[in-house]
């Protein structure tokens, strides 16, 4: 004895079943991909901050999850900082200058509009630099700022200041730039480690997702 069975179905069944399938499959991976990156992001600038970096710099660093605004079983999360040396803080390293590194000295303006204060963006923006070497020191690079009438600075280096004293008006120099050969930096932070760390939790937070009433 046989027998034979036969499914029918209409037209557009398959098709609305696969969807039903594939939309909380989508909706899951995408939840887990975003809170993943609400981990990673979090976690990292608490490392950040814990190496001593400022809440500026700790901000920079962001996570994007694509395709933006919609659900996919291909989502994927992008993590990076807005600071293109930061990586020099995850692997340590030595920066060489060419031939010199100009670092700021705490009297040199820190920005100037949104771009932050090189000795060529002061040219740029606020007056020209003068170049003091000294015996077996680093050398130095300075600006000229307004003087009072006394030929004395006006209180503290301020950036209007140092503006009136590159534009002619009488003035006296302040170092605002250290030049050096090399800085050497320590690995400080551990971006790496943490992504892998919550990385490793995707099933978790895949399942959390696709069964969200646990």
């Amino acid at each position: 004895m046989s027998a034979r069975f036969r499914y029918s179905y209409g037209k557009g069944d398959f098709a609305s079943a696969m969807a039903s399938i594939k939309d909380p499959i989508a909706a899951a991976g995408t939840g887990a991909i975003k809170e993943l990156a609400d981990i990673v992001k979090r976690e990292g600038r608490q490392d950040m901050a814990s190496a001593g970096f400022s809440k500026r710099f700790q901000n920079t660093f962001r996570g994007n999850v694509y395709p933006a605004g919609r659900n996919s079983i291909d989502a994927a999360a992008v993590l990076y900082s807005k600071v293109r040396y930061s990586n020099i803080f995850e692997t340590g390293g030595t920066i060489s200058g060419k031939p010199r590194l100009w670092l700021p000295l705490p009297t040199a303006p820190t920005r100037a509009g949104r771009q932050k204060m090189t000795p060529a963006l002061y040219v740029k923006t606020i007056g020209p630099l003068i170049s003091i070497e000294r015996q077996g020191k680093p050398p130095l690079l300075a600006g000229k700022i307004a003087t009072n009438r006394r030929g004395s600075k006006t209180g503290k280096v301020s950036l209007s200041a140092l503006k009136r004293g590159g534009a002619g008006a009488p003035s006296t120099l302040v170092p605002l730039f250290v030049g050096i050969d090399r800085v050497s930096i320590k690995d400080k932070l551990h971006i790496r480690e943490i992504t892998e760390r919550a990385a490793g939790r995707l099933g978790e937070l895949y399942f959390k997702h696709l069964n969200p009433e646990g």
